[in-house]
């Protein structure tokens, strides 16, 4: 399928946190409880018509391990958007917040600013709840970034979230067509998605 626009994207936070339940709900509209959690990198592509033009979306899923943290620094550099994401039922997730948004930084320099970014609080549908919504939302701001709650579950805000960006990307790089990789984050080899049989996502 011909397309008028690309958006590149990446969602990271923790292991854990539904980071690939979101993506598939986005992409193919499914949920699957027993996600075999990413290790290294995967990806999700959709053309989605947004504004009466067709864009191609591909978002690239990170394993959130804290000893893949260094896989990221190799792709920040073509992200057009980010989606940094936690889990409303795990306060620990939230609090690492704090850590992905400095490695955006590190990683990023004087170009973080210029990334549009949102904050995603997933798992609305649990009752189980430890952050509540007003503080999510004020830290959000603290950072000024926009924020929005999520469940991969149910589907909820989901399409509302991830297009949210996606416009904000098309806003920010109109004009800005093309780039070095042609829009391709570049990874080594060793970089590829695996699949740890052992490991569980808690979606």
């Amino acid at each position: 399928m011909n397309y008028d626009e690309k958006c590149q994207l990446l969602i990271i936070g923790d292991s854990t946190v539904g980071k690939t339940s979101i993506l598939s709900r986005f992409a193919n509209g499914t949920f699957n409880s027993n996600y075999l959690a990413t290790v290294g990198l995967d990806n999700f592509t959709k053309d989605e018509t947004i504004d009466n033009k067709i864009v191609r979306i591909k978002i690239w899923d990170t394993a959130g391990q804290e000893r893949y943290k260094a896989l990221t620094k190799g792709f920040f550099r073509n992200a057009q958007g980010i989606m940094i994401v936690y889990d409303v039922t795990n306060a620990e997730t939230f609090e690492n917040l704090k850590i992905w948004i400095q490695s955006i930084k590190n990683h990023m320099g004087s170009d973080t600013e210029n990334i549009p970014s949102i904050i995603i609080g997933n798992k609305i549908d649990s009752e189980e709840r430890e952050v509540k919504f007003e503080e999510a939302e004020l830290f959000a701001k603290g950072y000024n970034y926009p924020y929005f709650e999520t469940s991969a579950k149910t589907g909820e805000n989901i399409d509302q979230a991830i297009i949210f960006l996606i416009k904000e990307v098309i806003n920010k790089n109109s004009g800005n067509k093309g780039d070095n990789n042609n829009g391709n984050i570049v990874i080594d080899n060793n970089d590829l998605k695996k699949k740890d049989d052992n490991s569980k996502c808690n979606c």
